[in-house]
């Protein structure tokens, strides 16, 4: 692998790089927040000498306003004094030297490993915008927990801390520049390259979830991941730590954020080359409630699965954005739990071999912590009958009927089966090879034209239903409802009172225009029979 990288990186990295400034142009509001800031700073250090006050401003701002990137995530790292300490003393000063600017908003968040919070921080607001003050710390990790042992530390020390070197650039406000303390953070960002700060077996086994934010970065920013890194990524024992140390809820988080990134689908790649699929999408207690060797199935069939879907992505967004059902796919890339839900739908769909219904939501439930809307979506788009997308019925009701499954999610339901009908159409081998962001598969013209096949069905499937003025029909209300009908055919609740309402459903879709009377009419010789 490192072979690979090294022979090709001059045209990978000529690729990769990014335009990136060479120093912060602050905005107005930063600006007053600066000098504010410096002001108490310098009235500070003129009582003590010897541990003057420097902040600096760390993490995703500094990368994201050399990207070019609007930021309002500002994490300030105070080097003498805890967050809240700061805080506290800026509060009085400003009450006194400036009282326009008095912050009567201050919230202190303490420790709570359980919660992977490890650090006291303490939030307030300024010109506005929100401001998170923390001060710089080591961190020392045990073998066998996540938890570290806090203390103050240097800025070089907080900035080997960090997932990556160009997550560790801070800007320093009081000197107004960038610091580069592992000496590699510019040059990385500049070049789209991730890699840790300290030795990648070292920062994985300190916390093993920056496994999963460095595929997030990579994916968000198109950046290539560092060839030593990678292969720490890919160490069995990395693997069973992001299993065993990490919570569901974290490893969701960090998904979603892949899942809704600019590229999902090098995301995707980048978890199928770590062999991550089965720590992220599988977990154990499945076993103790579904049949062993139809997981076992369903789990070996996710990689190649994924593989697929994730190669062949790009051609197939670049192919519907041309159809007439394109802004059915605009509303999905502007919508992140749309486009949330989709992935997941594809991702786990070889669950559907499992012959007991409840294993996506087990799944969901136990493996991400998923919310229950999620859930609901998730497991109505894999578990219904499809048969209908087949046989192409002309038959309003059928349609309908089909459709109200769905609910309000019926665009994300006929995405999902679109592009699920591509990538089982496209049954190949795709190389295992490192993923390269914005590399897609290099489809035939024989394979790009199933793509378009199946897009072009899919637009008939959407003008049918718009013409039938379905697209709403999850609205639709029984023209008559189960109350009614008990008291008009005088019987008592009962098995017969599902059926029938069903019925009544059938034939006012059937009949559009028809009256109650009429329905009542029908729905007796159904009851009588």
């Amino acid at each position: 692998m490192k072979r690979y990288l090294s022979t090709n990186s001059k045209l990978l990295y000529e690729s990769m790089k990014s335009n990136v400034t060479r120093s912060i142009q602050l905005t107005d509001t930063e600006h007053n927040i600066r000098n504010t800031l410096v002001k108490y700073c310098n009235h500070y250090n003129q009582t003590n000498h010897n541990k003057p006050l420097t902040l600096r401003i760390t993490g995703g701002w500094v990368r994201d306003k050399l990207l070019g990137y609007d930021s309002h995530d500002i994490d300030i790292a105070v080097n003498n004094l805890t967050g809240e300490e700061f805080v506290h003393g800026l509060q009085n000063y400003l009450r006194t030297n400036e009282p326009e600017l008095s912050m009567n908003h201050v919230h202190t968040i303490k420790m709570n490993p359980q919660k992977s919070k490890h650090l006291e921080t303490c939030t307030t607001k300024l010109y506005g915008i929100d401001l998170d003050f923390i001060n710089l710390r080591s961190e020392e990790y045990t073998d066998d927990s996540r938890v570290p042992s806090i203390e103050f530390g240097t800025p070089l020390q907080d900035a080997l801390r960090r997932d990556a070197t160009l997550n560790a650039l801070f800007y320093n406000l009081n000197e107004q520049e960038i610091e580069d303390f592992t000496g590699k953070g510019m040059e990385d960002l500049t070049n789209g390259v991730l890699r840790t700060p300290l030795p990648p077996i070292k920062t994985f086994l300190d916390d093993p979830l920056r496994i999963l934010r460095l595929i997030r970065f990579a994916s968000k920013f198109n950046f290539l991941i560092d060839s030593e890194t990678l292969d720490a990524m890919k160490e069995k024992h990395n693997q069973e730590a992001l299993s065993t140390k990490i919570s569901k809820e974290r490893i969701e988080i960090e998904l979603r954020k892949i899942l809704t990134s600019s590229n999902p689908g090098y995301g995707l790649q980048l978890i199928n080359y770590c062999d991550l699929t089965s720590i992220i999408f599988f977990v154990k207690q499945l076993k103790n409630e579904f049949e062993s060797d139809e997981l076992e199935r369903s789990l070996q069939q996710i990689p190649h699965h994924v593989n697929i879907a994730s190669s062949i992505y790009l051609t197939f967004e670049q192919l519907i954005l041309k159809s007439s059902i394109k802004h059915i796919f605009q509303k999905f890339l502007k919508d992140p739990d749309m486009r949330y839900n989709f992935w997941l739908s594809i991702i786990l769909n070889p669950y559907v071999n499992v012959s007991s219904k409840d294993i996506f939501s087990q799944f969901l439930r136990l493996g991400l912590t998923a919310k229950k809307s999620d859930i609901v979506k998730i497991t109505t788009i894999n578990l219904a009958s499809h048969d209908i997308l087949k046989n192409d019925s002309n038959i309003r009701s059928d349609w309908g009927i089909y459709l109200r499954q769905f609910s309000s999610f019926y665009d994300l339901n006929l995405l999902v089966q679109c592009f699920l009908e591509c990538v089982n159409a496209i049954k190949v081998d795709i190389p295992h090879e490192i993923p390269i962001p914005n590399h897609k598969l290099q489809t035939s013209d024989s394979q790009r034209s199933i793509i378009l096949g199946v897009i072009t069905k899919y637009e008939s499937i959407f003008d049918k239903i718009t013409k039938m003025n379905l697209l709403d029909v999850y609205l639709m209300k029984p023209l008559i409802d189960g109350t009614s009908l008990s008291k008009h055919f005088q019987m008592k609740p009962g098995p017969w009172l599902k059926p029938a309402t069903e019925e009544v459903l059938k034939w006012q879709l059937d009949h559009p225009n028809g009256s109650k009377d009429e329905c009542l009419e029908y729905i007796k010789h159904v009851v009588q029979k």
